[in-house]
């Protein structure tokens, strides 16, 4: 397999998840694997990272440090040394250790997030890359190959990023948040719209609890804060009948970009715009994680469906609205009354109701 020459962080990985065998990690794994959180012993990096990190400033001995995660003195050396050449800031005090001082100026650092997700089984490994084409393409490219359920992709920046329905998705030069996640989901391939609206809903939550902004869920899976667009969201399935075999969710956030068109000519709108400071991105990427691999295991767990859809129901922001729908058939003017079983939109008009799976959901003003 060719790996990307802008790959800033462990090529190495690459060749192994294609095998099955992640020598990152250390542990033998089978395609579609699933992992239990991390343990301490599998990333010496990220390990000795998070324990100067819950330090919270102060001194951490190195033999603290040796006993706490069962590593020589050698090994915590290396570890530190590695860090700082990411980035980070880590003081050594004579005799007394090691101390957190600042995290690397690039905020998607992938040792930083897969920190973040310590006990989390998803987001092990990280990659990061200073640009590509699309981080579907890459993350697909891995998830064929034997890829565990999730690997994260990530950039700074996406020179041909898409989004649903074939649009391109068009990415800020900086400040932006893109990244793909691996997904193995349990479920049929009927269901696997579901999946999508499961991951516009992670997103909305990791939204409230960093930035304490609640955002709308425009159907199927944008996020809106005051009707302009903060996030797209496309999922791409690789399945047969009765199988899914992966599915690879992209998730784009307007982080601390400036404004701007998207693909689809809507109104675009920033995290830090709205806040009115910067957000720090690795801190979005790893809650998005975390709430996404839990919404997944739910949405396998017996009615995990209906209870997903009826959530989804309560949120969404498109239902009671006068909406037109665009689709390969044409366009038809309704109301949006409900989401289907499958997770798709049901529209009344003045002929009776109609649903759709794959489609352009155009919320309406009085006077449009």
């Amino acid at each position: 397999m060719s790996i990307p020459s802008k790959c800033h962080h462990r090529p190495e990985v690459l060749s192994s998840i294609v095998t099955g065998i992640s020598l990152y990690h250390h542990v033998n794994l089978n395609e579609g694997a699933r992992l239990k959180p991390m343990d301490p012993v599998l990333n010496t990096k990220v390990s000795v990272l998070k324990e100067l990190i819950d330090a919270g400033g102060q001194t951490v001995s190195g033999g603290a440090i040796c006993r706490s995660l069962g590593l020589s003195r050698q090994s915590v050396w290396k570890a530190v040394k590695a860090l700082r050449e990411d980035g980070y800031a880590i003081s050594s005090v004579p005799v007394k250790g090691y101390r957190f001082v600042s995290s690397p100026a690039n905020d998607l650092e992938p040792s930083w997030i897969e920190a973040a997700l310590f006990d989390c089984p998803w987001g092990h490994p990280v990659l990061y890359w200073k640009s590509l084409d699309s981080t579907q393409t890459q993350a697909k490219d891995l998830a064929r190959k034997g890829a565990r359920e999730g690997l994260v992709v990530t950039t700074d920046y996406q020179a041909s990023g898409r989004g649903r329905l074939g649009r391109k998705w068009v990415s800020a030069s900086e400040g932006g948040i893109y990244f793909s996640v691996v997904i193995r989901p349990a479920l049929p391939p009927e269901s696997i719209q579901v999946l999508s609206l499961v991951s516009a809903m992670s997103v909305q939550d990791a939204i409230l609890n960093i930035c304490g902004v609640k955002c709308q869920l425009k159907w199927p899976n944008d996020i809106l804060w005051d009707g302009a667009k903060l996030c797209g969201i496309l999922t791409e399935v690789s399945s047969e009948p009765g199988l899914v075999h992966f599915a690879v969710t992209g998730i784009g956030i307007n982080a601390n970009s400036s404004e701007m068109p998207l693909g689809d000519g809507a109104e675009a709108i920033s995290l830090s715009s709205i806040i009115g400071r910067r957000v720090h991105r690795g801190e979005i990427v790893a809650g998005v994680i975390r709430a996404l691999n839990r919404a997944v295991r739910e949405l396998e767990s017996d009615k995990g469906v209906g209870k997903a859809l009826a959530e989804y129901s309560s949120r969404c922001d498109t239902l009671g609205r006068k909406v037109r729908v665009v689709f390969d058939g044409g366009e038809i003017n309704g109301e949006a009354v409900a989401v289907g079983e499958k997770g798709e939109i049901i529209v009344r008009t003045g002929n009776g109701t109609r649903s759709f799976t794959s489609a352009d959901v155009k919320h309406l003003r009085s006077f449009d």
